[in-house]
């Protein structure tokens, strides 16, 4: 084929697709980045920051980020380093845990917990111990506490769960976890709560969390993928080191070839957002979400899940299955939660309040 073929069949494939500037897309925990992050992950495309002889100014971006998060999150100790996203950084923090205790093998995690915590498990032979969930779909703390043991290697928290955005009682079980390594999966909330005002902290403050999970590339406006695995110090990533004989250096990432322009992505954004510009992010998916809440408590046949942590709204409909079909026919991403009978709206950015007025009049005239 020739390349002005290629690229025409890939554009009429993209937009067959929705795009977040359509409006419709309502459940997704991504947006649309930034065309200033788009040009930076050009301008390092072809670089791997794996490779620090050929390209040690991709490192020092990396190592800058970093130092970002250690001011956002408390801590001018931190490490760590950019990961593909929330996957590959949880598997990290949980290698690391075994790394430190070998002779334990099991994990503390809420029912609510991403899935890569069960494939991280699955992956190392580490045994889950499932934590229920309170009436808020948060972590049971007093279940939590009667399940520790001498052979617990780690506890795992969410901040922002997938379904409902639940902040669990990361504080209460940070008081739990002297001995024990507390990760903290702060995927999507670790660009939402640091820039909220009154939030549950989650940051290296509290004295007993080892690691935390981020993704840059949710609230963070970057490009997919662009996640993030932080640790208190430097000694952490010590554990997971290696020394391949071909290479003239060390390295304790996951991954091996790893994208420089993923990098440069984040480094640009943070850099050009700041903290302030994250602020004014926020307040702004805040606002459109209590704004959502309103709409959906005036709607007979609609009701709240709870009332969110975040900028994630649980929303149940009655005769959700002809509701949600009738939704999606109409062009609206909706995704049904099975476990909480609920569908989660997802108040990004591009989530305005003008979206929000269409979809809560679709849901009225189909409730209708």
């Amino acid at each position: 084929m020739e390349k002005d073929q290629i690229l025409k069949k890939l554009r009429d494939l993209r937009e067959k697709d929705p795009k977040f500037s359509d409006g419709r897309i309502i459940s997704s925990v991504s947006t649309e980045p930034l065309d200033f992050a788009v040009e930076a992950f050009n301008i390092f495309s072809d670089t791997n920051a794996l490779d620090v002889n050929i390209f040690p100014e991709v490192q020092k971006l990396e190592r800058e980020i970093i130092d970002w998060f250690g001011t956002a999150l408390k801590n001018p100790e931190i490490d760590g380093y950019v990961t593909t996203g929330g996957t590959e950084a949880n598997i990290a923090a949980l290698f690391v845990a075994k790394k430190l205790n070998p002779g334990r093998r099991e994990i503390l995690v809420p029912e609510s917990a991403h899935y890569s915590i069960k494939r991280a498990a699955e992956l190392m032979d580490l045994e889950i111990k499932w934590i229920k969930l309170d009436e808020n779909f948060r972590a049971d703390i007093t279940d939590l506490e009667s399940k520790i043991s001498k052979d617990t290697l780690a506890v795992v928290a969410t901040a922002g769960t997938s379904s409902l955005g639940v902040v669990d009682p990361i504080e209460e079980i940070n008081s739990l976890c002297k001995d024990i390594f507390f990760h903290v999966d702060a995927a999507f909330g670790g660009f939402v709560l640091p820039f909220m005002e009154n939030a549950p902290c989650i940051d290296f403050s509290l004295e007993n969390i080892d690691s935390i999970t981020i993704d840059p590339h949710k609230m963070g406006m970057n490009l997919i993928p662009a996640g993030a695995i932080l640790f208190r110090d430097k000694s952490y990533l010590e554990r997971i080191k290696v020394s391949p004989p071909y290479l003239s250096f060390s390295t304790s990432t996951i991954s091996g070839s790893r994208s420089g322009g993923a990098i440069a992505s984040v480094w640009a954004t943070i850099n050009y957002l700041g903290f302030d510009g994250y602020q004014k992010i926020v307040q702004d998916c805040l606002k459109n979400t209590e704004f959502l809440c309103n709409e959906i408590e005036k709607l007979d046949g609609v009701e709240l899940v709870r009332k969110p942590d975040i900028n994630v709204v649980g929303i149940r409909i009655k005769d959700m299955g002809p509701v949600s079909a009738e939704l999606i026919k109409r062009g609206w991403d909706i995704m049904p939660d099975l476990e909480s009978g609920s569908a989660r709206v997802v108040v990004m950015p591009h989530v305005t309040e003008t979206v929000i007025k269409n979809l809560v009049s679709d849901l009225k005239d189909i409730l209708a």
